[in-house]
């Protein structure tokens, strides 16, 4: 597996665009790229179903999304959750208090 997240890591290194959205289309690519290979009709036995394949590519791609993931929480302090408050209500909350202060 350690061979396709090497590929993988450099097609993001050469890209212009690491964001998120970048990095799907290099993983779909990726899997269009896998999936055209594994059935052409002249490709030797030996390297897998492709289930198999698609599942080590699926297994790859996670491995950098975590990497990624801890170097977004490295680099802002935080880690970011679905648990965070609803600044909008809080904020028009406030916004009413000081109006009926007036």
């Amino acid at each position: 597996m350690s061979a396709l997240i090497s590929v993988l890591r450099q097609a993001i290194q050469r890209s212009s665009d690491a964001t998120v959205e970048g990095r799907q289309r290099i993983y779909a690519s990726a899997r269009r790229a896998v999936e055209r290979l594994l059935t052409r009709p002249d490709m030797p036995a030996g390297h897998g179903s492709l289930p198999i394949q698609l599942h080590r590519l699926d297994e790859a791609i996670m491995e950098i999304e975590r990497e990624f993931s801890a170097d977004d929480r490295d680099h802002t302090g935080l880690q970011l959750d679905g648990n965070l408050p609803d600044l909008s209500t809080e904020r028009r909350q406030r916004r009413s208090r000081v109006k009926n202060s007036t």
